[in-house]
């Protein structure tokens, strides 16, 4: 027998940071940054000129080195890569590794490594890739890829097309996230284009609006003007930031130029519909361009864009048999394609075995570490030993909501059975119960089903979706059985997952024992985490998250905690522990929870997190005047005037004006107001920063008096 051979994969782009390692070809562990720094989407980033630094993954480099039990010695090559810039020279300043083993692909070849994500990891013996994302590589002349697309079976990956785009020419993942902004949807100071995908069905079909992104029927590109986007905000009025009324804009970023709408107002419904619309159309034109110029009859899809869910489900339409998506398909799983680049194109090994990929890349925790996780807490005494399925069934059949962490982290960001937030999809208004008091996530945002395939088939439609996309929740469905009318979407569809009981045993047992108490095979899944954290990864991560969440009952391993069952003191003494041990930014948690909408919840949260008013002032300007904002907002709603005034005041006095700026915006906020008086109006505009004190003391003009506080915002 030979030695065994050991390639290091290593995503090195600014966010969504990642390793993986393969022992003979095959995947041995992988897992993105953040699921140990516990820090969304893991932004890597430092200093003023944040593209030229970037830190390697290190903990996730630990992680699966010590998951295979290698040392960097012991690796044949590490392949490193990044979107943007090269990556190399950086990566060897950082780890130990003999240069002469350390390579990545030339340049522009960010999307050769989510091609390669794709293409190792599918089910299917050829098939064409398609590549759709933000960014990758930049070249000279500042243009940037933008879609690509190969063909591959069994060998190295045969380049079909490239296309690129620039700061006046907008790819598709840039377009999306464009509106994502504008209707102030963001996760990890970034915009969500999830979210958008969400929002996307609560609104409708604006005929009056032109199209913006242009189909190049000659090659299969899009085209999408940074100029043209420009002229369609500032048509429909959105409210356009002081100082910035008659710029033009030179890039994607320009575009903050606007107010970003709230995303609870019909508008940024509309828009959202209308971005989801156009990508739609954009991606089904390009993978019909595709299927003409190769002769492979399955694709195999990543980058940003292929978690776009709704367009997935229609891709068969445009002529293949089968679809198969990378379950990381952002820039976490280059990590994979990266390892896969190195072993097959450089090393010059087959394609892995074709069968279907497990998403569960992550290593299985130890019992031990299990009780020291409820120890650390000091919950162990009322944590006891179960069979995980049958008592998590029971304890859904019961209408209770079960934290549920078995076996080795799913890859990518799609909860599969793993890392899960569980619940009976029957009960009524479940999803709004999630979304306000365990995940605390705007509440227009859907949720997703598992089951097995006898029964999903039963009560979803999806006969005209790719059968590959089903095991990694890629896809939608129409919902066909009035039992899952609770969790269906506002568009009668939902995500589901086909749960494979091979891969899934524990899991598989649970749907099947919670089917024989209530009759259904299929539950709620959504993923474990809130508050805006990752996934949660460890046994510790799923103690303090289900500590800081809603939820009724944890199940880790074969442990249990049932909530109602610790003493109240205790409880008390342990989610103050969880939320010192959080990484969590208080002020920033409690923004994200006021601007999902809840803002009681946002106060309570800076109540519970110790957070103190002291500590705000030495975060900076912005951090004040949000701090203030969040207390002004909240006076507002509870109508005392005199408290929301003298928050105004001091938003006012750290908003870096002039003294007597200040002084004239405390005079106003005295001035016995009249209605509709356009003067001083005119006034407030131009002393408020960014038009928002104009706003507050407009409303005042209008009502005489504090108007009932509604989570809507009336349209510019």
């Amino acid at each position: 027998m030979g030695k065994d051979r050991y390639v290091l994969g290593i995503s090195m782009s600014r966010h969504d940071r990642a390793a993986c390692l393969l022992k003979n070809g095959s995947i041995v562990a992988a897992i993105g940054e953040e699921r140990l720094d516990r820090r969304k989407r893991s932004i890597g980033s430092y200093g003023h000129r944040p593209s030229r630094i970037i830190l390697p993954p290190l903990k996730a480099v630990s992680y699966v080195l010590r998951a295979g039990g290698v040392r960097l010695d012991d690796l044949e090559l590490i392949v490193c890569g990044r979107s943007m810039t090269s990556c190399r020279e950086m990566l060897l300043q950082y780890l130990p590794l003999p240069a002469e083993r350390v390579i990545e692909p030339p340049v522009p070849g960010h999307h050769l490594a989510h091609a390669y994500s794709a293409y190792a990891t599918a089910p299917f013996d050829r098939s064409a890739v398609l590549v759709i994302d933000e960014q990758g590589h930049h070249l000279p002349d500042g243009r940037f890829e933008k879609s690509s697309w190969y063909e591959g079976e069994g060998s190295a990956l045969r380049p079909i097309a490239n296309f690129y785009g620039s700061d006046a020419d907008l790819s598709l993942g840039m377009f999306y996230n464009a509106f994502a902004m504008l209707t102030s949807l963001s996760e990890a100071m970034a915009p969500a284009a999830g979210k958008l995908m969400g929002l996307a069905s609560y609104g409708v079909f604006h005929p009056e609006w032109p199209e913006l992104i242009t189909l190049d029927e000659q090659t299969g590109d899009t085209h999408i003007p940074l100029q043209g986007l420009d002229d369609f905000f500032s048509q429909l009025g959105l409210p356009v930031r002081i100082g910035y009324e008659d710029a033009r804009p030179r890039n994607l970023e320009d575009l903050a130029r606007y107010i970003s709408l709230d995303w609870s107002t019909a508008l940024a419904a509309d828009l959202a519909y209308k971005a989801q619309q156009e990508l739609e159309r954009a991606v089904l034109h390009i993978s019909r361009f595709l299927k003409k110029n190769t002769k492979a009859d399955k694709l195999s899809y990543a980058g940003g864009v292929a978690l776009n869910c709704t367009s997935n489900s229609r891709l068969l339409e445009t002529g293949w048999s089968d679809v198969y998506v990378h379950p990381a398909a952002t820039d976490d799983g280059n990590a994979i394609g990266l390892a896969y680049y190195g072993w097959i194109e450089h090393l010059g090994n087959p394609q892995a075995a074709h069968k279907p990929f497990s998403p569960f890349t992550g290593i299985t925790y130890a019992s031990e570490a299990v009780d020291g996780a409820f120890a650390s807490f000091h919950l162990n005494e009322y944590a006891r030993t179960v069979s995980p399925a049958e008592e998590g069934a029971l304890r859904l059949a019961g209408g209770e909501i079960v934290c549920w962490m078995q076996g080795g982290s799913e890859w990518g960001p799609r909860a599969l059975g793993a890392r899960s937030i569980l619940a009976n999809p029957q009960l009524t208004a479940i999803t709004e119960r999630i979304n306000s008091t365990v995940k605390f996530r705007e509440p227009f945002r859907p949720f997703a089903v598992s089951g097995l395939q006898e029964d999903l088939q039963q009560m979803i439609d999806w006969d005209q979706v790719p059968a590959s996309l089903g095991m990694y929740m890629l896809a939608t469905g129409s919902v066909k059985d009035a039992r899952l009318y609770e969790v269906r979407h506002v568009d009668g569809r939902v995500r589901y997952q086909v749960v494979q009981p091979d891969l899934q045993p524990e899991f598989a047992a649970l749907i099947q024992k919670f089917k024989a108490a209530t009759g259904l095979g299929v539950v709620l899944n959504t993923s474990f985490n809130t508050l805006g954290e990752p996934l949660v990864e460890s046994p510790v991560d799923a103690v303090r998250q289900f500590l800081l969440s809603g939820a009724d009952t944890l199940i880790v391993g074969e442990r249990m905690l049932v909530r109602r069952e610790i003493p109240a003191a205790v409880l008390a003494s342990s989610r103050h522990m969880a939320f010192e041990r959080s990484y969590l930014d208080p002020l920033q948690t409690a923004l994200g929870l006021e601007s999902a909408g809840y803002p009681e919840q946002a106060l309570k949260f800076l109540e519970e997190s110790a957070f103190h008013e002291r500590d705000v002032r030495w975060d900076g300007v912005e951090m004040v005047q949000a701090y203030h904002g969040l207390l002004m907002r909240a006076a507002l709603r509870e109508a005392d005037l005199q408290k929301a005034q003298e928050q105004a005041r001091i938003v006012f006095e750290w908003s870096g004006m002039p003294l007597e700026a200040i002084r004239a915006a405390r005079a106003i906020s005295e001035y016995p107001f009249q209605p509709k008086d356009a003067k001083l109006g005119y006034l407030m505009r131009y002393i408020a920063s960014q038009g928002g004190g104009w706003k507050f003391l407009s409303d005042m003009l209008e009502e005489q008096s504090l108007p009932a506080v509604s989570t809507e915002r009336s349209e510019p």
